[in-house]
C-alpha cells in the first residue's frame, strides 16, 4: 500500500514539474523576442496589446494547471486544457502556432485516458476533438488528417496504459482475495483442529465424571480409576493444544507427536465407557499411509465415535480401517437407535469431517442406516508412492 501511495506522489510531484515547465516556456514564448516556428506565418506576439498579453497569460496558466493535475485530477485537467484551447481561438494569437497549447491538450488528453475513472476516455476525446474543431473552424483549415493523427498517437497509447493499469488492478485483488482466502482456510484449519481435540476430549471426561458419580458409593476404587482417567484425558487434550500451538507458530512437530491411526485404542474408551463396545478390523499396513492421510484418517475416526458415544450409549460400534494402496478407507457404523438421531449429520463435527474428506479430494457418506444406527464411511486418496517421503508437518493441515 504504501508502495502505491509513494508511486502516486512521484507522479503528481513529476506532472506539477511539468506543468512548471510548460508555463514558463509559454512566458517564454510571449514575452522573449524569438524566431517564428514557421517562417512568415503567425502573428507577431511583439506587436499584441497589453491587454491581450495578460488574456494569453491568464491562459498559459490554465495549460500549466491542467498539466500540473492531469495525473491527480485528470478529467478535470481535459476539460480546462479544452476550454483554454477553445478560448484562445478567439484571441490574434491562435492555439496553433505557439507550442504550449497543443503540448497541454495532448498531455491532459493522454492522463485523461490512461489514468481517468469510468467515463474519462469520452471525455478525452470531446476535449480533445471539440476545441481543435471549434480552432479549425476560426482559422479556416480543414487539416482533419493532422488532428487524427496526433488523436490516435495520444489516445492510442494512453488507452493502453489504460489497460495495463486495470489489469494491474485485478492482479493486486487477486492476490489481495488468495491471502484472504488462505486465512480463512487457516482460521478453519485451526477451529477444526480445536473442535477436534476439545470435544472428544472433553466428551471423554464426561463420561468418566459421570461413571465415577454412578459409583461413588457402591465402588470407591472404580470412582478413583474414574477420576485417574479423567486426569489422563486432560493432560492429553493440554499435550494436543500445546503441539496445535507449535505447530501454528511455524515450528515443527515431531513425527511422533502427531495423531495417528496406530493409537485407535484410545480412541475407543469414550465409547466403553458410555457402556457400548467397539470392535476395530484392520486391512493393509499402516506404515503405507502418508502423514497427512494417516491424521486426518485419526481425527475422522475421533470425531465419528466421539458422535458415537454421545448420541447413541451402549452400542456396539463397528470400525473398518483399509489400506487399499491407493486410498485409506475408513467405516464406523452403529447399532444404537436411528430416530433420535436423524439430524446428527448436521453438526459442526461432521461438518468438519466433509471438510477433510474434501481437501484430499475424497468422498464422505454419512447419515443413518436402514436397518438402526448410524454409520459414516470416507475414501481419503493418496498416492502409495508419497507415503516415503511425505513430511510430518504435513498432516496438520488435515
Amino acid at each position: 500500500m504504501s508502495a502505491v501511495l509513494d508511486v502516486r506522489r512521484w507522479r503528481g510531484v513529476a506532472s506539477s514539474l511539468a506543468g512548471a515547465a510548460l508555463f514558463a516556456f509559454g512566458v517564454a514564448e510571449l514575452y522573449v523576442p524569438l524566431a517564428g516556428y514557421v517562417e512568415g506565418e503567425g502573428p507577431d506576439l511583439a506587436a499584441l496589446s497589453a491587454g491581450w498579453l495578460a488574456v494569453l497569460t491568464v491562459l498559459l496558466v490554465g495549460y500549466g494547471l491542467a498539466v500540473a493535475g492531469c495525473t491527480s485530477y485528470p478529467r478535470t485537467a481535459a476539460v480546462l486544457a479544452g476550454a483554454c484551447f477553445t478560448a484562445q481561438s478567439l484571441t490574434p494569437v491562435l492555439p496553433e502556432w505557439p507550442v504550449v497549447p497543443l503540448l497541454a491538450l495532448v498531455a491532459a488528453t493522454f492522463g485523461c485516458v490512461a489514468v481517468g475513472g469510468r467515463a474519462a476516455p469520452t471525455v478525452a476525446v470531446v476535449s480533445y476533438f471539440l476545441p481543435l474543431g471549434i480552432e479549425n473552424a476560426v482559422a479556416g483549415d480543414s487539416d482533419w488528417i493532422f488532428i487524427l493523427f496526433v488523436g490516435l498517437a495520444v489516445l492510442g497509447p494512453g488507452y493502453a496504459v489504460r489497460m495495463r493499469r486495470a489489469q494491474a488492478a485485478r492482479l493486486v485483488a487477486l492476490a489481495a482475495e488468495r491471502e484472504a482466502a488462505a486465512r480463512t482456510d487457516e482460521r478453519l484449519r485451526v477451529a477444526r483442529e480445536l473442535h477436534d481435540i476439545v470435544s472428544h476430549g472433553v466428551s471423554v471426561m464426561v463420561l468418566q465424571a459421570a461413571a465415577a458419580q454412578a459409583v461413588l458409593d457402591s465402588d470407591a476404587g472404580q470412582a478413583r480409576a474414574s477420576l485417574d482417567a479423567v486426569q489422563e484425558v486432560g493432560r492429553d487434550v493440554v499435550t494436543e493444544l500445546r503441539r496445535l500451538l507449535v505447530i501454528l507458530r511455524g515450528a515443527e512437530a515431531a513425527p511422533e507427536g502427531l495423531p495417528s491411526l496406530r493409537r485407535i485404542d484410545a480412541l475407543s474408551s469414550g465409547v466403553t465407557l458410555a457402556g457400548g463396545r467397539v470392535d476395530v478390523t484392520v486391512t493393509g499396513d499402516f506404515d503405507a499411509i502418508p502423514a497427512a492421510a494417516d491424521v486426518s484418517g485419526y481425527r475422522i475416526l475421533q470425531e465419528a465415535l466421539t458422535n458415537a458415544a454421545r448420541h447413541a450409549p451402549g452400542a456396539t460400534v463397528r470400525v473398518s480401517i483399509e489400506e487399499a494402496g491407493d486410498a485409506l478407507r475408513l467405516h464406523v457404523a452403529d447399532d444404537g437407535p436411528g430416530p433420535a438421531r436423524r439430524n446428527a449429520g448436521t453438526g459442526h463435527g461432521l461438518t468438519g469431517i466433509r471438510e477433510r474428506v474434501e481437501l484430499f479430494g475424497g468422498t464422505v457418506s454419512v447419515g443413518p442406516r436402514p436397518q438402526g444406527g448410524f454409520e459414516v464411511r470416507v475414501t481419503l486418496p493418496f498416492d502409495a508412492e508419497a507415503s516415503k517421503g511425505a513430511p510430518a508437518t504435513a498432516g496438520v493441515t488435515g
